[in-house]
């Protein structure tokens, strides 16, 4: 039996390591392949170096947007310093942070499962990510992109890692871990309207948990609403949300807004239970929850809340971070958006499915009707929908026919030979032939055939240019 279980649990660990690595593989390598976008990442390289990094940023809070942190970002991203292929690095930088932290989390959340199976749990939620992920160039490859979402992503997986910690510390370290919590708010606060809603619902609905069902004042917690709304304030005090938010007739619309959230995401919802195979994950996660629910008192205190507390906060959350895209700008929410929503959809589902799992487990409604009938039905099944959803999966498809096609070399090739044209200082007015390459997972947008377009003059001036002149390849063919 004991070798029996052995066997099972290494096939479990192989199969999710497989997964992991198909949708791992791909990022890494086209991560080298990648470049700075034409669309923002030299304009705000241009901006800083001409004008210094704080005057850049008073440019963008006052004319355009308030978002303080993600604009620090791209104002001192590695344009500025002069390290263009630092590009190449990023995206692989932004995929490990982003499996990194949830590790680390779901660590913290649920300290007695064992290494392999929190890795198991990161890499399968991980896979299912990028099974239907929104756009993977918004999510990893463009940094204007990346700064406002993926970056603040990454800091909130972190950020309740360390609020969980510091409950467990005493003297100077607890007071610096509370001052490092109160940064993280700020910074993830400043990065887009997105995330400021997402943390004031987080903080505000544990402290109104607290209050209701648990009749205490958590005055850490308060401390840290604190420190988010004043960052709100800085984030909505700026001029220029009002320039962007007049550009659209339902932009400011409540309740407007509120419906259109509510029905897009039923339809996003939909898709996503379509495309990936979270469900028949979740029947193979619930054994596992039922052991946490015995054996784990902090587990149980992290998920004994009330289960229609928990459906409601999570159809709400969602919703949530879909509505400042709708009152913001009046529109549907861009695939950047998607990706976040997306990521706190699947995290959400596998929570309140913990949450169901530990309410019936006190109350003894299952039983022991689980057994290996149960285990090895829904892995049979888990195989041939995640076979199913691998051969519909359009970002993983268009990831790896970006490498395996070669688009992503080639475009890698044209991007540095158009570099070593741009960096040739005798060179005042440059002739640029357009890409034959341009890979859907990390390309944006190019150059445009207008030479006074805002793109265009960006990059001239980051380089120094006189203009850029974007000629189509039979130009000069008789």
């Amino acid at each position: 039996m004991m070798q029996s279980n052995i066997s099972l649990s290494t096939l479990l660990n192989g199969a999710a390591l497989l997964l992991f690595g198909l949708a791992l593989l791909p990022l890494l390598v086209l991560s080298f392949h990648n470049h700075p976008s034409a669309v923002d990442d030299f304009c705000f390289a241009d901006t800083a170096l001409k004008h210094g990094v704080w005057q850049a940023q008073k440019f963008y809070y006052d004319g355009w947007a308030g978002r303080y942190f993600s604009n620090l970002i791209v104002h001192t991203s590695p344009l500025v310093w002069g390290w263009y292929d630092a590009f190449r690095l990023i995206p692989a930088l932004l995929v490990l942070g982003w499996t990194w932290t949830l590790y680390l989390l779901i660590s913290e959340l649920m300290p007695t499962l064992s290494v392999g199976l929190r890795l198991v749990a990161t890499g399968i939620l991980f896979f299912l990510y990028m099974l239907a992920i929104p756009s993977t160039m918004e999510g990893f490859f463009w940094l204007a992109a990346a700064a406002s979402y993926t970056i603040p992503t990454i800091l909130t997986f972190y950020l309740i890692v360390v609020i969980i910690r510091w409950y467990r510390l005493d003297g100077p370290i607890k007071t610096l871990t509370a001052v490092w919590a109160a940064f993280l708010i700020f910074a993830i606060v400043g990065s887009s309207e997105t995330n400021l809603v997402w943390m004031l619902l987080f903080l505000g609905g544990v402290i109104g948990y607290q209050l209701l069902f648990q009749r205490k004042l958590d005055w850490f917690f308060i401390g840290m609403l604190i420190v988010a709304l004043f960052s709100t304030w800085l984030l909505f005090r700026a001029p220029g949300n009002k320039i962007r938010m007049s550009g659209n007739e339902h932009g400011g619309n409540f309740f407007f807004s509120v419906g259109s959230a509510f029905v897009y995401l039923a339809g996003a919802v939909g898709q996503w239970l379509v495309q990936t195979p979270v469900l028949v994950f979740g029947a193979l996660w619930v054994p596992i929850a039922r052991r946490l629910a015995r054996t784990d008192n902090r587990a149980r205190m992290y998920f004994a809340v009330p289960l229609w507390l928990a459906v409601i906060a999570y159809v709400g959350l969602l919703a949530a971070l879909i509505f400042p895209s709708y009152y913001g700008i009046g529109i549907e929410p861009p695939p950047r958006v998607m990706n976040l929503v997306f990521t706190y959809f699947l995290i959400g589902f596998f929570y309140v499915l913990t949450v169901w799992v530990v309410g019936v487990e006190r109350r003894g409604w299952l039983g022991n009707r689980m057994n290996m009938t149960y285990f090895f039905g829904t892995a049979g099944l888990a195989v041939l929908w995640v076979a199913f959803s691998l051969y519909r999966s359009v970002p993983l498809k268009r990831l790896y026919s970006d490498w395996i096609s070669g688009r992503a070399a080639t475009y890698d090739r044209e991007m540095t030979a158009r570099q070593q044209v741009l960096r040739d200082p005798a060179v005042d007015t440059v002739r640029l032939v357009p890409l034959s390459a341009k890979p859907v997972t990390m390309f944006n947008d190019d150059l445009s055939s207008d030479r006074q377009s805002l793109w265009n003059r960006c990059e001239a001036g980051y380089y120094g240019k006189k203009v850029i002149i974007l000629e189509s390849p039979t130009a000069n063919r008789p």
